[in-house]
């Protein structure tokens, strides 16, 4: 049996993002990505921020025409701006990790883009806020159930979250581990 915590199922841009905020929307984060040429999505290890750097670079591909669009991703492993990056006036970059780079490749890398939106655990001071992802159990608990209805009480998934401090990836890596260890009868 397929274990439905591995991270084919969940791994980013795999399940939809999950808001917090009441009435807050994918048609009205776009509509205020509109406003901001350059702003941020900010939040905690695991919160969801590049699923929905995912998701909005999904929405733009949906309802810009004739704009390019640039994918950048940087984490622990993957640190280097690529050397053919190319900065064009019809260009609009998701950057996923930005505070992975060192803080002059950051400045320079910025500083070059007209339009971006990046991911980061601090916001930058200067930057306006996109969005702010904030984990919840509730949404964990929603994701768990999208992902395997059955699988685990609540009180049990409480414990892993709180374990994880919130954090939804590793809490879906407890999760697999789980699985692993007790599949289904």
């Amino acid at each position: 049996m397929v274990n439905p915590f591995s991270t084919k199922f969940w791994g980013s841009g795999t399940l939809p993002f999950h808001f917090s905020e009441h009435g807050e929307t994918m048609d009205t984060l776009w509509a205020k990505s509109q406003r901001h040429p350059i702003s941020q999505i900010v939040g905690p290890h695991g919160s969801g921020k590049s699923t929905l750097l995912l998701e909005l670079l999904k929405q733009y591909k949906s309802r810009s025409k004739g704009v390019r669009f640039d994918y950048l991703f940087f984490n622990d492993q993957h640190r280097q701006i690529p050397h053919d990056l190319t900065f064009q006036a019809n260009q609009i970059f998701f950057v996923d990790g930005v505070e992975q780079l060192s803080f002059w490749n950051r400045f320079w890398l910025l500083s070059r883009m007209r339009r971006v939106i990046f991911t980061v655990h601090d916001p930058v001071w200067f930057v306006p806020v996109l969005y702010q992802t904030q984990p919840q159990f509730s949404i964990f608990v929603r994701l768990v159930r999208r992902l395997s209805p059955d699988f685990l009480e609540e009180p049990m998934l409480r414990q892993i979250y709180d374990r994880s401090a919130g954090n939804f990836r590793m809490a879906f890596f407890e999760l697999y581990d789980y699985g692993e260890n007790n599949p289904p009868m």
